[in-house]
């Protein structure tokens, strides 16, 4: 199965060429994502807090921006994979059978729940995010192409010997899984950093690479229709006007006015513009700068904003 994508609406390189310029110590992302511009800001020297109504962006957060320099060992590794090809007489998350091959099926299954036996939270946050390394591996093949993947635990282990750096760096870094209204409330911080949720909120995400992590991460799909309702009337709500989409931006924004600084990222497809989301955000305080860079030539790309204030 292929997964629309919506984890690549970024342009991280983009984003950070802004980042360097502004003078902050600290910084809140309330709907953080993959938080590959996290793990860089923490290399930087800054306090990091990031926050998602998503557990496997939580988790991911936890593991790259919380965690402070802990690994999984060895035998943590090799307890994960502990017989991760042998079939249980039923699934215990039977949603991995809607989007995955049988054999795929029994091995994310079996180590979810080697995942569970881990000592601590913050080794389980790592393992998670190798799996979703894995995943990432497996829905990037096409039906014609799947017989050259590799074995799934030989990926995980290569994922785990290559990993990412984790440093210690001397901040009080710290990732939530909040209501994203509730923790810009609390956050005191120099800057928040925003890209805003899509106009098709969570129930847009169920059938995205992004809602096959939060089925894999949280072991089950019951949730969804609980997670959905509870956005209502806020962003991450499905909307289908511009006018509704701009107020609950404005309303999420009124709850940041005690943060000292906004940057706001944005992408141009069409539904709302980088100008209709200026004067949103002059309704609540002067804008300094909009920076713009044009991915239009690039396969998939949009022109991409990111405006100070």
């Amino acid at each position: 199965m292929t997964f629309q994508n919506p984890l690549n609406r970024r342009w991280l390189g983009f984003e950070l060429s802004v980042l360097r310029r502004l003078k902050f110590a600290s910084l809140a992302v309330p709907f953080a994502g993959q938080p590959d511009l996290e793990w860089y800001l923490k290399f930087w020297g800054k306090q990091t807090l990031t926050n998602d109504l998503c557990q496997w962006a939580w988790w991911m957060s936890r593991a790259l921006v919380e965690n402070q320099g802990e690994r999984l060992t060895e035998e943590d590794v090799s307890l994960v994979l502990q017989n991760a090809y042998e079939p249980q007489t039923r699934l215990y998350n039977a949603a991995l059978s809607h989007t995955l091959n049988e054999l795929d099926a029994v091995w994310f299954d079996n180590i979810w729940q080697n995942i569970q036996l881990l000592p601590d939270e913050s080794k389980r946050a790592m393992a998670y995010t190798l799996a979703l390394g894995v995943a990432d591996y497996i829905f990037a093949f096409e039906p014609a192409t799947r017989d050259l993947r590799r074995p799934l635990s030989q990926i995980y282990l290569q994922l785990w010997r290559t990993q990412r750096k984790l440093v210690n760096n001397g901040q009080s870094n710290a990732a939530l899984n909040q209501d994203a209204h509730e923790f810009i409330r609390s956050a005191r911080v120099d800057l928040l950093f925003a890209r805003f949720p899509r106009p098709q909120g969570l129930a847009g995400l169920r059938g995205t690479l992004a809602g096959w992590r939060e089925t894999f991460v949280r072991g089950h799909e019951m949730f969804w229709d609980e997670l959905i309702a509870a956005q209502r009337g806020k962003l991450g709500d499905a909307v289908s006007s511009k006018q509704q989409y701009l107020q609950l931006v404005s309303n999420f924004l009124a709850k940041a006015k005690h943060i000292p600084k906004w940057a706001i990222a944005h992408a141009d497809d069409g539904f709302v513009s980088a100008g209709e989301l200026g004067e949103i955000i002059r309704q609540h305080r002067r804008i300094e700068l909009t920076y713009h860079k044009d991915f239009s030539d690039v396969l998939g790309g949009l022109n991409a904003y990111l405006i100070v204030a």
